[in-house]
């Protein structure tokens, strides 16, 4: 009976942990073209961001979107979309 209490104490423990650390983003340049494309491309060439180190990209977004940065338009993205859009812009060429 003790063993089994610990196990379900460790395996509790681990879940909870990982639950804490926060989603896990991968992202999805595919999807973050199609992103961009809808709702950036109208405004901003490509070749200005492509290359561009991922985390700049995720931080330049994060910040448009809780209207930190100015931006012509506000911008409602959620974590998985910004990390999308800023893996294709990062990948892109």
């Amino acid at each position: 009976m003790r063993r089994k209490a610990h196990r379900i104490t460790l395996v509790a423990g681990t879940l909870l942990g990982l639950l804490s650390a926060g989603p896990v983003l991968s992202a999805d340049a595919e999807a973050g073209k199609k992103l961009y494309d809808s709702a950036c491309a109208d405004c901003h060439e490509l070749k200005d961001y492509a290359g561009k180190p991922s985390a700049g990209l995720t931080k330049s977004l994060t910040a448009i979107v809780a209207r930190q940065q100015k931006h012509k338009k506000q911008l409602r993205l959620d974590e998985q979309q910004i990390a999308n859009i800023a893996e294709y812009l990062s990948t892109a060429k």
